[in-house]
């Protein structure tokens, strides 16, 4: 039976970020459940089922990604393709912040069939970005040789670590449950063998894991299913929420990005048909920022 903290465990419902840990294995982990985040991300806009369960599925590759890494800052996990998925994005901020979109060609993307990342075509890229809050960005190519996102993450870790991960990402168009497990250096099992034996052991084990069960169980009871004969600590859950890094300052820079010539078109247009300012929307969120022509203007000032 596994060992748990003693602290009050959250609704099923809610969202949440949990680690855990093996006290006889070199492993630690952590699981992630979305359920208001996913409801957000999918509300404003509509995505058909098979995008909206991989869809959730990135903003949970963001969140157990953004746990991993060290330093403060953002992650974000990037699509790009040439066929009827023209991209997908999701991000995880420090604060624990998490959002996606995804722009897609709705005629041509099959409404049922589950989409499988290796039949995007050879184009494809899939790339982790971390953004530091000090420091200049990085970004890392994840290689597609599979057909799911978590498998794709296990081979990137394989490659890039030299340590083995294992990923168990499981959605719908509502809710969304994940679970990473990253092997330690060797320490609590020092012959090699026993301890490959033992990661593909919980390898096994988490791959038994299936939606019904993620959905309907808490962490403690995903954990104490899946691995009841290991000695497993689950520490404190953090709470994540759906949120937007967009402001009317940000909206401003994009503006000024596109050049005063263009910017002094698209003005024109715009007095043109009688609109007495200039409209940016989110398209993540849907806020709506609203700048006069004179403020545009001084921008090139």
């Amino acid at each position: 039976m596994a060992n748990h903290t003693d602290t009050v465990l959250p609704m099923i419902n809610s969202d949440i970020r949990q680690r855990f840990v093996f006290d006889e294995i070199d492993a630690r982990g952590c699981i992630v459940r979305l359920s208001e985040t996913c409801e957000s991300i999918q509300a404003t806009h509509h995505y058909p089922a098979n995008l909206a369960s991989l869809l959730n599925q990135f903003a949970l590759a963001a969140t157990l990604l953004r746990d991993s890494i060290k330093i403060d800052g953002s992650l974000t996990i990037q699509l790009r393709t040439d066929g009827p998925i023209k991209f997908i994005m999701a991000d995880c901020m420090s604060d624990r912040r998490v959002r996606a979109i995804s722009e897609y060609d709705s005629e041509e993307l099959p409404a049922n069939d589950q989409i499988a990342l290796d039949g995007l075509g050879n184009r494809a890229t899939l790339a982790i970005t971390i953004s530091p809050d000090q420091g200049e960005r990085y970004q890392s190519i994840v290689p597609i040789e599979h057909a799911s996102l978590g498998e794709c993450l296990e081979d990137y870790f394989q490659r890039s670590e030299q340590l083995p991960s294992l990923f168990r990402l499981l959605a719908d168009q509502q809710q969304a449950v994940g679970i990473s497990i990253h092997a330690l250096p060797q320490d609590k099992v020092n012959d090699k063998v026993a301890a490959d034996e033992h990661f593909t052991r919980i390898k096994s084990l988490l791959n038994t894991l299936n939606a019904e069960e993620a959905f309907s169980l808490s962490a403690e009871q995903t954990l104490t299913r899946l691995f009841h004969d290991e000695s497993c600590r689950l520490f404190e859950s953090e709470a994540m929420q759906f949120g937007c890094i967009c402001s009317a300052e940000k909206s401003l820079g994009a503006i000024k990005s596109l050049g005063k010539d263009d910017i002094q078109k698209l003005i024109n247009e715009q007095q043109e048909q009688g609109k007495p300012s200039l409209v940016v929307d989110c398209h993540f969120c849907f806020q709506r920022y609203e700048f006069s022509f004179e403020q545009v203007n001084g921008l090139f000032a």
